[in-house]
């Protein structure tokens, strides 16, 4: 790999949006390669770029750091590790999108309520709404 096929880590903090405090962290944790060094400098290859985003995506979809550890070792034939992991995050997904519907329809009826207390509301905004509510709330969490 020439020179010109490396990046600072200065540029991959820039291309890539994570603050390099950050790359170095990931390199302790062996979320990313520690990299060759010229004169002293960090020098990593474009293919950072690609874990970097697949940690991003990850810490998006709300895995820890150990997850993403696993996730991002994961080589063996069918990545069982990953689909585990995976397989969990989608059901912590479903619940936080459920949770973001509801909201979601709390606030728009909120929004419709012309009444002065939304939990008092005579005008037929928030009763079924407050009703989903109480159900979700009262309902014991998995």
């Amino acid at each position: 790999m020439s020179a010109d096929d490396v990046m600072t880590i200065g540029q991959v903090a820039a291309s890539s949006g994570t603050p390099a405090t950050t790359l170095r962290y990931y390199e302790r944790r062996g979320l990313i390669d520690a990299p060759d060094r010229i004169g002293g400098q960090r020098r990593y290859p474009p293919a950072v770029l690609r874990r970097l985003m697949l940690i991003r995506f990850c810490r998006i979809a709300g895995l820890s750091l150990d997850d993403i550890g696993l996730v991002v070792a994961d080589t063996s034939p069918g990545r069982a590790a990953t689909k585990q992991v995976a397989a969990r995050q989608l059901e912590a997904i479903d619940a936080q999108l459920d949770e973001l519907r509801l909201a979601r329809r709390m606030m728009a009826a909120a929004s419709s309520c012309s009444c002065d207390d939304v939990e008092d509301c005579s005008c037929g905004a928030m009763p079924a709404v407050l009703e989903e509510l109480r159900h979700h709330f009262a309902e014991p969490s998995s």
